[in-house]
């Protein structure tokens, strides 16, 4: 007896050491999911994280798909064969955009709850070849109107117009105009539904003007009152050649609030663009912003509880001729119009990995404390299937889900087992997108770690910040470019939440010392330091990059590069440091010019004269020229080097970087080390240093398998 109950053990034992490790190569997602949901082949599962503090219902968050999350040539032509769930319940969802030859994609999924400052998870699926197009503007957003067909529907909207005002339909668009040469003349359409505070209103719009004047149409987007228009109102007007002059305006119970030529549109005529008018409320106060292609114009934020109203209020689309008779007409051509729910700080999503094929996980929405953000987009967004008249809007992030009350009680169980899971996963966050564990880079303590950055919105900003976190780097050196300086702001803010210091290059692509680019360059050097004077997201310091090695030499020159760092000092605020960006063998006397006005030098270490600058002996022999004038002048100097200088691996680089800490310990000159650039960086593989490993899988737990299986038998025997 007692051999035959060795024996089961035995078997038993055998039988779970290789279920143990078997399931390194299992696939580990199961699906309680139909046999037709099983036919797609790719799965990709997607964390969403709540950043304002408060419990949303049905919110739609945007997925931003590219090349480095997302395979396009994987899925149809058209996206028709995506589909987003939580747990056994399918998501709804609109797709904005879909550009497989780009490799770009934004789609707005409705998630049917997610917990104030919690994480969730979601499924996408993708693969199946017969599947059909599911996307659903209306049952996305809490309303939507796209234009289909050939007149307005009436079930939505009501439609006024004075004088020779004309609303039309065709073709899909909605034209509200006012085509004819006379004053006052004007057209207007506005919703039967109401919508309520923490709303945004989107609308893909263009305007088209006929007449040499430049003034007119006047175009307004907004929220207007229910019963009186002229008691509570948020619009948001246009007019002139190009829509050059962008005015808003607030009533609230006649109390006005006008704030006019804020901010340009700037969009030639004919070309489609993105107005979204955002009227919420964040910590007891009412505000307004709008965003032109999801980017917020911090120019036209007010914060008011005299002019903004809390009131519901419908919204409308207005076109009128210039008051004094211009003889331009006119009219605001409508793509779609959509509204959505709107917290000032959105979720943020984040897609972290990629199911086994036919393996699609069933797990429903979780939850986990973690943060992140994103930035503000208020174009296009999606709704959720089953779902009673909850109705919000939000733009690109994510959180965590739950189902409706019908189904929360039979949910709790897997929601708190997956949001272990979750909140497992956020803990790691120097994982990769395959799930590899984070690596052990060599320890050192340096002043700034960086890296350079070429488009802040060029990637998953999630991704960004795990890769940033796992290599040590703190600071971003972004290039920016300076007509248009505001698209930062949003991502200067995410970054500085995250606790990492971002600065302005600028002039990279321009030599300043040649006729005609002295006035360009004191522009952008203008541009930078303005945004940091009126920006709720400064950057820590403006790195100018200079491109000529002999500025004095040349009789073309109309600035040089010691005026433009005498004006940087000069204007910069206290906090804002000012550093130079030097070519290799740059000359001693004009580094003893610009000193006095620099905070520190960036040295960049490449190319190399002599071969791959991608060892400490290496670089530290090519900048020894440039490291002594920098001790001459007191100053101090970062490092700069290329990735693309024969690195095999990130750790290399990052053992590099040691070294270079350690070769410089007691030089005060020595301010840090920063990667010039972060595409080429990521695109690198994590390979760490080579050890032995047991050639059977899963062989490193075999000792807490038999110790666990010891214990087992001296219980047995004890009982015994």
């Amino acid at each position: 007896m007692i051999a035959k109950r060795s024996i089961v053990y035995v078997i038993f034992s055998v039988f779970f050491i290789f279920s143990l490790t078997g399931c390194a190569l299992a696939a580990t997602g199961t699906s309680d999911l139909s046999t037709k949901e099983n036919s797609w082949d790719c799965s990709k599962e997607i964390l969403i994280t709540e950043n304002a503090g408060k419990p949303l219902q049905g919110y739609p968050v945007a997925v931003s798909l590219n090349s480095s999350n997302f395979n396009f040539s994987e899925a149809k032509s058209d996206g028709s064969d995506i589909r987003f769930s939580s747990g056994n319940r399918t998501l709804n969802y609109w797709i904005e955009t879909w550009d497989p030859e780009n490799e770009e994609a934004l789609i707005w999924v409705r998630l049917p709850s997610l917990s104030a400052n919690q994480t969730g998870k979601i499924l996408m699926r993708y693969g199946d070849p017969e599947a059909e197009a599911m996307s659903n503007g209306e049952k996305t957003f809490d309303f939507f109107d796209n234009f289909e067909g050939n007149n307005l529907n009436e079930l939505d909207w009501n439609a006024e117009s004075a004088g020779g005002g004309l609303v039309e339909v065709k073709n899909g668009i909605c034209n509200v105009s006012a085509p004819k040469v006379h004053a006052y003349d004007s057209s207007m359409i506005y919703s039967k539904e109401n919508f309520e505070i923490n709303s945004i209103f989107v609308v893909k719009r263009m305007k088209v003007t006929t007449g040499d004047d430049n003034r007119g149409p006047v175009l307004q987007q907004g929220f207007i009152d229910q019963v009186d228009s002229r008691k509570n109102q948020i619009k948001h007007e246009t007019e002139l050649a190009n829509e050059s002059r962008v005015d808003l305006e607030t009533v609230y119970r006649k109390e006005k609030n006008n704030l006019y030529d804020l901010t340009d549109v700037n969009v030639p005529e004919g070309e489609w663009y993105v107005s979204g008018i955002a009227w919420y409320e964040e910590n007891d106060t009412r505000k307004v912003s709008w965003f032109k292609n999801g980017v917020r114009d911090p120019r036209m934020d007010v914060a008011s509880n005299d002019s903004i109203t809390n009131f519901p209020m419908h919204i409308y689309l207005y076109a009128a001729s210039y008051k004094d008779a211009s003889k331009n007409t006119g009219y605001m051509a409508v793509d779609y119009v959509l509204v959505r729910k709107f917290v000032e700080t959105e979720p943020t999503v984040k897609i972290i990995s990629a199911q086994g094929e036919g393996n699609v996980s069933s797990e429903s929405v979780s939850e986990t404390n973690s943060k992140n953000s994103l930035r503000d987009n208020s174009e296009n967004i999606s709704k959720n299937n089953s779902e009673n008249s909850l109705r919000d809007y939000s733009k690109n992030s994510s959180e965590n889900i739950s189902e409706p009350q019908a189904e929360l009680e039979s949910e709790i169980n897997s929601e708190t087992f997956v949001s272990e899971e979750a909140a497992q996963t956020q803990k790691n966050l120097s994982q990769n997108e395959t799930g590899t564990p984070e690596l052990s880079f060599p320890e050192y303590t340096i002043g700034i770690s960086g890296i350079r950055l070429s488009s802040p919105y060029g990637f998953d900003f999630y991704s960004l910040v795990n890769e940033l976190n796992s290599s040590g780097i703190d600071t971003i050196f972004l290039s920016v470019d300076s007509e248009d300086v505001w698209q930062y702001e949003r991502f200067v803010k995410m970054a500085h939440e995250k606790g990492i210091s971002v600065h302005a290059v600028i002039l990279e692509n321009v030599n300043c010392t040649k006729k005609g680019a002295g006035n360009l360059c004191q522009n952008s050097l203008n541009t930078v330091l303005g945004y940091n004077q009126k920006s709720l997201a400064p950057f820590d310091g403006i790195e100018i990059y200079i491109n000529s090695s002999a500025w004095k030499d040349s009789d073309e020159s109309e600035i040089d590069y010691k005026t433009l760092f005498e004006t940087a000092n000069k204007e910069a605020e206290e906090n804002l440091s000012i550093s130079a960006s030097l070519p290799l063998n740059y000359t001693a006397s004009q580094m003893k010019e610009i000193a006095p006005f620099v905070d520190s030098f960036v040295i960049r270490a490449y190319p190399g004269e002599a071969g791959e600058l991608n060892s400490v002996s290496g670089i530290v022999d090519a900048i020894a020229l440039e490291m002594g004038e920098i001790r001459g002048a007191g100053s101090r100097g970062i490092i700069e080097i290329s990735v693309e200088e024969g690195f095999k691996d990130k750790y290399s680089i990052q053992k590099l970087f040691a070294g270079l800490v350690d070769y410089y310990s007691n030089d005060s000159a020595f301010m840090g080390v920063s990667i010039f650039n972060y595409n080429t960086y990521k695109e690198l593989p994590r390979t760490e240093p080579e050890e032995k490993e047991f050639p059977i899988p899963g062989f490193n737990a075999l000792p807490v398998i038999l110790a666990g299986l010891g214990a087992f038998a001296l219980l047995k025997v004890k009982r015994s």
